[in-house]
Parts: C-alpha cells; structure tokens; sequence
C-alpha cells in the first residue's frame, strides 16, 4: 500500500526520532499490508492561533480547523500518502453556544483528527505509554472504523488477528461485540 508521511509541528529536534518512533510503534497495531513505511518529512514552525490556561500555565494552542487546513495546504502540493502532523502542544475545539440569555464558549482538546488524507496527533498531556495507542486511534479513522471514546478503539474484527490488539487494544464492550460479531459469522 502507500506509506504515511509525517512531520512534526513546532518540534525541537531532539523530540522528532521519538514522535516517530511513536507512529512506528502505532503502525505495528495494524496488518503489515496496510501502510508501508513512516516516511518523516520535515518540522513545520507554526503559530499558535490562541493562548489557554492550564493550571497556572499558559501555552499556545492551535485550533482543529486551522492546524487541519494548513497541513491540508502541504498534502495538496504534492504528497499521495497520509500526511500526519503530530505536536505536543494542545490542539483544541472551540464551541459557542447559546445558554438562555448570553453566548458562551467551550473547549475541548483533540488528541487526534484523522480523515483519509490528513490527520493531526496532538499528544499534549498524554502518558508516554498511551502515546502509541493515541496515534493508533487516529491511524484506525483513516482506514475508516468507527470513533469510541476510548483509545484504542479499533473495532475492525480482522485486526483483532492482531496479537497486540488482542492483549491491549480493545475495551471491553469492544471486545464483547468482537465476539459476538465472531460467533455470528461461524
């Protein structure tokens, strides 16, 4: 098949061999006839669109729709495969809604937006060992499966031929309606 091509957003150099080794490790979730390879392409040196506050913290942040458009922009050029932006900065969704008298605002931050031809990680606050599992989550809406609130929710019954799916990949009502799913087939 064709390979995903990634580049890093706003990355210092000695992070992106790690942010790689984070999408190989989430690559090996899926049969090996789905992706070739992970081909790095560069770091991208954004702006962040707005400024929130964790704790007593503030950073930058990039909004979904942004940060999805400007690497659309770079996919178009003249890249076929994936293109996957993966930051440790927060990327979030902004929300307005009308609550009886005022308008207000809600966020909410986006570990990962994936279509069939781009897609952005953001592993802002995300435990080293469930980094994998975030991109993997991703990687999973670009082959087309169903979302699920909790990583990793591929709930495709011929990757759970996968070993490591088996062993750590599905919840637990994904793992009852893979059986169930099984059963019936039989």
């Amino acid at each position: 098949m064709g390979s995903i091509d990634v580049l890093t957003v706003n990355e210092e150099p000695e992070s992106q061999v790690d942010l790689i080794r984070v999408v190989e490790e989430a690559k090996n979730y899926f049969s090996t006839e789905i992706w070739d390879d992970v081909r790095y392409i560069g770091k991208l040196k954004m702006n962040h669109d707005v400024t929130i506050t964790t704790g007593e913290e503030h950073r930058g942040a990039f909004l979904v729709e942004k940060i999805t458009k400007r690497i659309k922009r770079i996919r178009d050029c003249e890249l076929m495969n994936l293109l996957l932006g993966i930051t440790t900065d927060p990327v979030i969704a902004m929300y307005y809604y009308f609550d009886g008298n005022l308008f207000r605002r809600s966020l909410f931050l986006v570990h990962d937006y994936v279509s069939e031809k781009i897609g952005i990680v953001s592993l802002f606050r995300v435990k080293e060992g469930s980094a994998s599992k975030v991109v993997a989550h991703g990687l999973g809406h670009n082959r087309g499966l169903v979302h699920h609130y909790k990583p990793i929710d591929l709930m495709y019954s011929r990757l759970l031929n996968a070993l490591t799916l088996r062993i750590e990949g599905f919840c637990k009502d994904c793992k009852s309606k893979l059986a169930e799913t099984q059963a019936d087939t039989k």
